[in-house]
């Protein structure tokens, strides 16, 4: 009888021993998996970052493109219109000049 008491004992030993192992093999799976969700939180708010970056300059870069094509655009018509001028500098300077005259 004892000898099976002695077992029995053995045996609850055994699994109380199995149980703890089992309990601290869970509580370091669970430390993995609450680790590797942290990581791909923090590679998720990294690679999120970038593509907002990505795009920002992007769109930087076409506005400043953008910019650059209406600077050119209205320089061009300064261009023209200061061509113009000059062009007909005499003529406009002349009527002037003669619209003064005329009406002393």
């Amino acid at each position: 009888m004892e000898f099976v008491m002695n077992k029995i004992m053995s045996i609850d030993k055994d699994a109380e021993s199995y149980r703890k192992g089992i309990d601290e093999l869970l509580k370091e799976k669970q430390n993995e998996l609450e680790k590797t969700i942290v990581d791909m939180k923090d590679s998720w708010e990294e690679e999120s970052k970038n593509i907002k970056n990505t795009i920002s300059n992007e769109k930087i870069i076409e506005a400043e493109e953008k910019a650059k094509n209406i600077r050119a655009e209205k320089e061009e018509g300064l261009n023209k219109i200061n061509i113009k001028y000059h062009s007909n500098k005499l003529t406009i300077v002349e009527g002037v000049f003669n619209g003064i005259i005329e009406s002393l």
